[in-house]
């Protein structure tokens, strides 16, 4: 039988909390610029921040395309979303403009009438500086790993 050190088991908890988290699909802001022949968007256009992750679609205009069968790291699930988007002219923010014209003027699909809806173009989610590791992560990783080593020396 394989027996486990503690600090092998340490270790491995340290490698599982300093990894960054999920992120955001990084290729799906060029492929709607590409799609729709306008400037890549933020990753803002559906998630709550640019270091996207699991859960956090949920803006109105991401909220409308994962109704529509996006889905993480399939392109041609996104485009589609986006078809049916356009085909159905889905107004997400209720501003009276769809989805697609609005992001082809260099709108906001999120944002409503006289809500400042205009994007900032910015290429995929790579370039946001958000895509370190969580700091606490990090410390709490350390400090896992202190305490296992100490117990070892105590021990040896």
């Amino acid at each position: 039988m394989l027996r486990r050190s503690p600090l092998s088991l340490g270790l491995g908890l340290c490698v599982v909390l300093v990894a960054p988290a999920a992120r955001a699909t990084e290729n799906f802001p060029g492929v709607i610029a590409t799609k729709l022949g306008v400037s890549a968007p933020a990753c803002t256009i559906c998630h709550t921040s640019n270091a996207g992750g699991r859960g956090t679609v949920t803006t109105p205009f991401g909220v409308s395309l994962r109704s529509r069968g996006a889905v993480a790291y399939d392109e041609a699930a996104l485009a589609t979303a986006l078809d049916a988007l356009a085909g159905e002219n889905k107004d997400s923010d209720g501003d009276g403009t769809g989805d697609i014209a609005e992001l082809r003027a260099g709108g906001d699909p999120n944002v409503g009438a006289g809500g400042g809806d205009t994007i900032v173009p910015e290429y995929g989610c790579s370039a946001s500086p958000s895509r370190a590791a969580d700091p606490f992560a990090f410390v709490a990783a350390a400090a896992v790993a202190s305490v296992l080593l100490g117990r070892r020396r105590r021990r040896g």
